[in-house]
């Protein structure tokens, strides 16, 4: 199947009446094609449909892809608005080959949009700015030219970047979700956290960004930044969770976090320093854990008084600080030092595997089915750090998961419970089940047994919890310090 027929550019009705926005939208999709067919080797023949044309009913299939070029006019579609509900409806409980709905979504944006509730709903789908900040003001530099002296470096790496992403997803398709699994394990074994940087460092991220992803490296964060505080906080730590390696970019601009005095650039490395300093604490097994490359932009030209102590105390900080690289040097350099650290510490993993023989303790992850994906990053932590994980299944008809869970039970080490959506019909069998658990052929004594909450107030009075377990109060996000007295418990 040529699933490059799939593909389709949502535009609004005002691009109709703006000869600059035809143009634009109509060269977007020539070259978008042009770049898919190189990649994919097959004929890429991508589909435009007008917002208020729009019928995701008549054009959905698991295999469908929505690239929306986003303006006010757009946004103020009602339309466009409702089928973009309706794909979220068709796609939310029908993923395929592990390909989330929002994944699906590549949203462009041509120039700076005010807030709006469907960027909010979109905003863990993917996005492309096609445009950037002139450092030091607020005028926007638009990627309206494709062919002059800096289209290179503005608008065809961008259109690059999106191409790659649209093409990956399609690749992902053709392959069963087993497959899949197999060969993401394979191909991409490190996650790199590059965080977000200043309007300064933009082409600069983008190029150490492909550069990873081209020696087959996963980059987080992989979703736009979320505008409010408490949700960009949960994504960046839940984001540093799931990675090896931290890189911090940082230069003149202190990347200003809108409607705030706060810099994104600051929370980073703060929240970043926060996690490092944890797995310390717990004493987790780093060996996968790479620590965190800060690069000071040597062409850094008359930063602010502010940005300039920042500055200085990294410089400072780098000094005593577990596991911090602090580095000065050109961009070029820059790659081919982050390249060799996640090859020497690969190469140093191997050793350790090689020379030491460490029985891990299996930790049991019961989830219900609608919390999957919250729980693979808990998955991703306790591997990162030592442990072997095992995770309820929902493949199999009853019989097979009842077997499945109940041989979990019987070998794990410890159980950790994640109570996500409130459901005391669901938490109660879980523990009624870890209490007869002992007498389903268990042969060693149960370890710590921990319940997770995700948020407090799903504490029912009526709802008697296992006194042996703990209860750990965590939040949609997962942070490690939730779990560490659970750990600590094991590790006893």
């Amino acid at each position: 199947m040529n699933i490059g027929q799939h593909i389709y550019i949502i535009k609004s009705e005002g691009d109709t009446y703006s000869s600059i926005a035809k143009d634009w939208t109509a060269s977007f999709r020539r070259f978008l094609e042009l770049l898919l067919t190189r990649l994919s080797g097959e004929k890429v023949s991508i589909n435009e449909v007008y917002a208020h044309e729009l019928d995701v009913k008549a054009i959905y299939s698991p295999y469908t892809m929505l690239v929306p070029v986003i303006s006010d006019d757009l946004l103020q579609s009602p339309n466009f608005n409702e089928e973009i509900k309706t794909f979220h409806e068709r796609a939310i409980n029908k993923g395929y080959n592990s390909i989330t709905w929002n994944s699906r979504i590549f949203k462009v944006l041509r120039e700076p949009q005010k807030a709006h509730y469907l960027l909010d709903y979109l905003s863990n789908s993917r996005g492309y700015d096609f445009f950037h900040f002139n450092a030091g003001s607020d005028e926007p530099v638009l990627y309206d030219d494709f062919t002059g002296p800096t289209s290179e470096k503005t608008f065809w790496m961008r259109l690059y970047d999106l191409a790659y992403d649209v093409f990956k997803v399609m690749d992902n398709m053709k392959s069963s979700e087993n497959e899949l699994s197999t060969i993401t394990h394979a191909l991409n074994p490190i996650t790199i956290f590059l965080a977000e940087v200043g309007a300064d460092l933009h082409s600069q991220r983008d190029t150490l960004k492909r550069e990873l992803i081209r020696n087959g490296y996963r980059v987080l964060p992989d979703k736009t930044m979320p505008k409010d505080m408490e949700s960009m906080m949960k994504g960046v730590r839940a984001d540093l969770a799931q990675s090896n390696l931290a890189i911090h970019l940082i230069g003149t601009d202190s990347g200003k976090i809108e409607g705030s005095n706060s810099s994104i650039i600051e929370l980073q490395n703060r929240l970043a320093t926060e996690y490092y300093n944890t797995l310390e604490k717990l004493d987790a097994d780093v060996s996968m854990n790479f620590g965190r490359i800060i690069w000071i932009s040597p062409e850094s030209i008359n930063p602010s008084v502010k940005q300039r102590l920042f500055i200085d105390n990294l410089r400072k900080d780098s000094e005593s600080t577990h596991k911090v690289e602090l580095l000065e040097t050109s961009l070029e350099e820059l790659k081919g030092l982050v390249l060799k650290k996640i090859q020497n510490g690969l190469e140093s993993h191997d050793k350790n595997m090689v020379s030491e023989v460490v029985v891990k303790k299996t930790i049991y992850l019961i989830h219900d089915q609608p919390e999957g994906e919250k729980c693979l990053i808990i998955e991703e932590f306790l591997r990162r750090n030592g442990y072997d994980v095992v995770t309820t299944s929902f493949e199999g008809n009853p019989d097979e998961l009842r077997a499945t869970h109940a041989e979990n039970l019987k070998k794990c080490d410890a159980t950790l419970i994640y109570y996500g959506k409130e459901n005391e019909g669901w938490i109660r069998s879980k523990q009624k089940e870890l209490l007869k658990s002992m007498g389903m052929g268990r042969v060693k004594p149960m370890g710590p047994q921990a319940i997770l909450i995700e948020n407090e107030f799903q504490l029912n009075k009526s709802l008697k919890l296992n006194e042996e377990a703990m209860i750990l109060h965590g939040s949609e996000v997962f942070c490690p310090e939730i779990i560490e007295p659970f750990l600590e418990k094991l590790k006893a």
